[in-house]
């Protein structure tokens, strides 16, 4: 810094202090640029730089972290061994494209497969109201059946019977056939000596 500089330095100072002691403004005065630069800077412009480090510090590890842990996620392949950051949220996009395809396809199928699951459930509702009625009608249609089997054994049994006692009646008859070719019936009988003739005794 040369003489000049400081006069002008000094003289800027002094008008400062003749203001604050009128109460007044004066006109601004071009402050020379070197004088500006090379003021010391306050405790407090060194604290918010320090601050503002120390978050740009912390927000490059957050990222760093976060990238380390989407090369894990995100398929990467054989082919090379170190990833650019470009290139990782490059494959990292198209491999979230393809996850939301594959959702989208999996959505699709899944409503296909519960309008199906919905359609059979009420078949099978159907098939059990239909076995539900198939039984009771089997068993009338069974008592139906039998019934007319037993009657139609009964009217057997009753022809047997009446074909049985006829057949008998028939044997006892022509067993009391006589040699005279006269045919003795269950009651008793008698010949007329004079026209041969059998005369039934009262």
């Amino acid at each position: 810094m040369n003489i000049a500089q400081l006069i002008r330095a000094a003289e800027f100072l002094e008008r400062k202090d003749r203001e604050a002691e009128h109460g007044y403004a004066a006109p601004a005065t071009h402050i020379p640029d070197d004088i500006t630069k090379r003021r010391p800077k306050s405790k407090k412009s060194q604290g918010n730089r320090s601050t503002h480090n120390e978050l740009e510090k912390n927000r490059r590890a957050h990222l760093r972290h976060c990238l380390e842990n989407l090369k894990d996620l995100v398929p990467l392949g054989q082919d090379c061994t170190r990833h650019t950051t470009l290139g990782l949220l490059t494959k990292a996009k198209s491999f979230i494209k393809a996850l939301e395809e594959k959702e989208k396809r999996n959505t699709q199928l899944l409503d296909k497969l519960t309008k199906d699951n919905g359609h059979l459930q009420r078949k099978i509702d159907e098939l059990s109201e239909i076995n539900w009625y198939r039984p009771e009608r089997s068993i009338s249609e069974c008592s139906t059946s039998t019934n007319s089997t037993n009657s139609a054994s009964e009217s057997d049994d009753v022809d047997i019977l009446g074909y049985n006692s006829t057949q008998s009646d028939d044997s006892e008859d022509r067993s009391s056939i006589d040699s005279d070719g006269f045919v003795s019936g269950t009651g008793q009988l008698s010949l007329d000596t004079n026209s041969n003739r059998p005369i039934p005794l009262l």
